[in-house]
């Protein structure tokens, strides 16, 4: 028990168990290569994409902050560079910006590698704004 009175193997746990019910049902996944180790214990984004696609998810781009971005689509891998590295003035929904710049990339039918770049640009945009208003 930690000094909140929780157990965090326990929730850790439950939050597995919700996750592997919901990734049965995904077609494309965007995660935060941080986030899935420290949730799963990933030792690389490789190993994440290779968990995911046990899941059946056909793409999936794996975000990794400055560093280059995953992306694995019809039996490709690709690491794609962040076009433009810059210092962010707050880090704000950066995730949820290059989410919105990779699916809007995809449903204007660009491939998912263009997507990943189309996602960082959007990425790097915002996190020069602070509170993630351009």
């Amino acid at each position: 028990m930690g000094q909140c009175g929780f157990n965090r193997l326990a929730i850790t746990a439950g939050i597995r168990k919700v996750f592997m019910e919901t990734l049965k049902r995904v077609d494309i996944a965007l995660p935060t290569y941080d986030d899935e180790a420290l949730l799963w214990g990933d030792p690389s984004p490789d190993a994440t994409i290779e968990r995911l696609q046990a899941f059946g998810i056909g793409e999936i781009a794996i975000k990794n902050g400055s560093n280059s971005a995953l992306v694995a689509a019809g039996g490709h891998r690709e690491a794609i560079p962040v076009p433009d590295v810059v210092v962010p003035i707050d880090k704000t929904a950066a995730g949820d910006s290059f989410n919105a710049g990779y699916m809007a990339a995809r449903l204007a039918d660009e491939n998912p590698a263009d997507a990943v770049i189309a996602g960082h640009r959007l990425a790097s945009e915002v996190i020069r704004h602070s509170g993630a208003i351009l």
